[in-house]
């Protein structure tokens, strides 16, 4: 048993000692590849910076000064003779938009929004002058009209400006599409500037049923830029909300019309000129006699708003000669 032993130990470290051997050698063999990987990176990385520099060395130094120190706003950074290194920037400019001096109804498409509008110019517009703008908002079902500004006006005096609605889910109306339609107003106000002579200082909202009751939803986000605003056939869209900020609707003229006979919408707008009043806006109510919610009149039937609307424009000088 003994001899048997010595000859199983005697094997087995040989074994152990040929196994050693051979993970030296493999270890051997992996640390040199690392190594020459490792080499022919350096070289790689080497060569890169040679080339580098080859190509931007003859301005390298200029531009290390320009990081070193900035030059002024008037001091261009790129020049004539490094314009092959350093490429400009193409600078993309929109064509400005022709200003319109014909009278006419005019339809376009906002960019931003893709919400179409219909554009008002008065039969008696001067693009010398400063002219009064009307944000018109229709009814439910219906799309962009200057009706019933138009028919009250009779297309003179006033630019008008036909609005669509931002579309919505089941028709609701939270504070991101309100965000929305805040956003498409001084969008569209925009593009009618650039291509009419607008008062800024004489713009009116206003709109018939639906298009009242948001002339007060939107109207009460922007007074500061409204002259008054004109809530016909409807009343506040939230009649227990709480009220504008005091200081922009205090004094604030609102028009406020409704029919007779419209049972439905008759009583809101009696609360909201009371609460408007209370709230010291210079309310004008007006009550159509024998009229319902659904006019088919040629004429409008108000008396007072075509007078309402004059003596606002006149209040702010208007016409100024620009």
């Amino acid at each position: 048993m003994t001899a048997l032993n010595t000859s199983y130990l005697n094997t087995r470290k040989t074994m152990a000692k040929n196994d050693v051997l051979e993970i030296q050698k493999t270890n051997h063999v992996d640390y040199m590849s690392n190594v020459t990987i490792h080499k022919r990176l350096k070289m790689l990385f080497i060569i890169s910076i040679l080339c580098f520099s080859m190509i931007s060395g003859c301005t390298w130094n200029k531009w290390e000064n320009i990081l070193i120190n900035p030059p002024s706003k008037s001091q261009p950074v790129i020049v004539d003779k490094d314009r092959k290194v350093f490429e400009e920037i193409p600078v993309v400019e929109e064509n400005k938009p022709e200003q319109i001096i014909t009278a006419g109804e005019y339809r376009f498409e906002t960019p931003k929004s893709e919400i179409q509008f219909i554009l008002w110019v008065p039969f008696d517009y001067d693009p010398e002058y400063l002219w009064p703008v009307i944000f018109c908002y229709h009814g439910a079902g219906g799309s962009a009209t200057t009706w019933p500004f138009y028919q009250i006006t009779n297309g003179r005096g006033f630019i008008i400006i036909g609005m669509n609605y931002i579309p919505t889910e089941s028709n609701v109306k939270n504070t991101q599409w309100l965000i929305k339609e805040k956003s498409l107003f001084f969008e569209v106000l925009s593009m009618v500037t650039t291509r009419l002579n607008i008062d800024s200082s004489v713009i009116f909202m206003g709109g018939y049923s639906q298009g009242g009751y948001h002339t007060t939803l939107l109207g009460e986000q922007i007074l500061d830029r409204l002259a008054g605003f004109v809530v016909l056939g409807a009343g506040r869209f939230f009649v227990d909300h709480s009220p504008p900020p005091f200081d922009k609707i205090k004094n604030k003229p609102i028009f406020i019309g409704v029919g007779e006979q419209d049972t439905t919408h008759n009583p809101r707008a009696k609360m909201a000129a009371k609460n408007y009043e209370n709230w010291g806006a210079k309310v004008t109510f007006e009550e159509w006699q024998g009229v319902s919610h659904g006019i088919n009149t040629p004429e409008f039937p108000s008396k007072l708003l075509p007078k309402w609307l004059e003596d606002i424009v006149k209040a702010e000088f208007h016409p100024q000669k620009t």
